[in-house]
């Protein structure tokens, strides 16, 4: 996963960065994960407003094809999505 837009986290609850500086910059991909994985329908509006719906769209497809968490994953494109 890279991308070359980078997102501050700081808008996002300490639990979902727990390993990260509150104040860090991360690539788009992995805070849409972390938010889709560990945060809840709040977290998620704010990632929403943040990054488009491609990109929201691409990473589920990717966390889907890992075969983790699917539960989640399912409800996240059948209600967040």
């Amino acid at each position: 996963m890279s991308n070359n837009n980078l997102i501050n986290i700081s808008d996002f609850p300490k639990h979902i960065f727990w390993n990260y500086k509150v104040d860090s910059n991360l690539d788009e991909e992995i805070v849409i994960e972390n938010v889709l994985l560990y945060g809840d329908i709040d977290d998620y509006k704010t990632l929403d407003k943040i990054v488009s719906r491609n990109s929201l769209i691409k990473v589920v497809t990717e966390l889907e094809k890992k075969g983790k968490n699917l539960k989640r994953i399912n409800f996240i494109k059948k209600i967040l999505l």
